[in-house]
């Protein structure tokens, strides 16, 4: 079944143009197709209850009581990337095909967790899951500028790569040793307890396995992050943000957006796979998504 991710501004375009999840996901359906949700939609979606404008509490509520209609009816949802990291790791030792969604166990919480949201319930857990997202982010964005600042070789090695070449030194470097200590990194902060040298080895089995979509993609991502801060001395606060939409969607066979700027790097941390789609202002985002079926 072809898979449509879809970025949170469509999300809320659909609960704005009051689509009906039934109908659209029928007619989804019949072409052989099925929309997917992500913990960072839920999440970006639960910031709303932190708005500082009047009425921000109650467009929470309504964004989840729309969400619901389509989590109710068991739409695919993307697992956490460290998760679906230690799918790719399975996956390899047994010779199994990776599975990046949720199982029905996993499901359940995640019904709960909407269905308490859509009833304005925005409780402790949910401030510290919005908390920690949010405090990720930041420390994300903060760490190139201070390794940067401490590293000038190589900023000034990152500033000789143009916009024109970057595309072709990902693809390179992603299969480097460099490609391979950062992917370590990331099997390290699933696994603390592995030791550098096991990770390592992970990263390179990894890297060259052509089924593990996400470790090539987290990868790439570092890259182009650290390069992107290396060029303009920081990164744009959001960016990390909408850069892990596009991870959660490396299984997805169309990543979904209404950001025209998502394009410049979404082709290139996706694999050739998925297509990246953006929706054109104007159009109706029902119409606008069966099209993409």
């Amino acid at each position: 079944m072809k898979k449509i991710y879809l970025d949170t501004n469509l999300w809320n375009l659909l609960c704005d143009e009051s689509v009906a999840a039934p109908e659209l996901l029928a007619s989804l359906h019949s072409r052989n197709c099925s929309l997917v949700l992500s913990y960072h939609v839920v999440f970006e979606l639960a910031k709303c209850f932190r708005g500082q404008r009047n009425g921000a509490s109650g467009r929470g509520e309504a964004l989840f009581a729309y969400l619901r209609e389509f989590v109710n009816r068991d739409i695919p949802c993307v697992t956490e990337m460290l998760e679906v990291l230690s799918e790719e790791m399975w996956a390899l030792k047994v010779g199994k095909r990776v599975n990046p969604f949720l199982p029905p166990v996993g499901y359940t919480p995640l019904k709960s967790n909407v269905g308490l949201l859509a009833s304005g319930n925005f409780d402790e857990r949910a401030a510290a899951f919005v908390d920690e997202r949010t405090g990720l982010a930041r420390r994300t964005r903060a760490g190139p500028i201070a390794q940067l600042a401490l590293r000038p070789d190589v900023k000034q090695r990152l500033e000789g790569i143009s916009d024109s070449d970057v595309e072709n030194w990902l693809r390179s470097e992603t299969l480097s040793d460099r490609g391979a200590g950062l992917l370590a990194g990331h099997v390290r902060r699933q696994f603390p307890e592995a030791s550098l040298e096991d990770a390592s080895e992970w990263a390179l089995r990894l890297l060259a396995s052509p089924v593990c979509r996400l470790s090539r993609a987290l990868v790439r991502a570092d890259l182009y992050y650290n390069w992107r801060c290396a060029m303009r001395g920081s990164n744009p606060s959001d960016l990390f943000d909408d850069m892990y939409h596009v991870l959660n969607a490396v299984y997805c066979d169309v990543y979904a957006t209404r950001e025209r700027r998502h394009a410049r790097y979404a082709g290139m941390l996706l694999a050739a796979d998925t297509r990246v789609a953006i929706h054109e202002p104007g159009t109706l985002a029902g119409d606008w998504i069966l099209n993409l079926a």
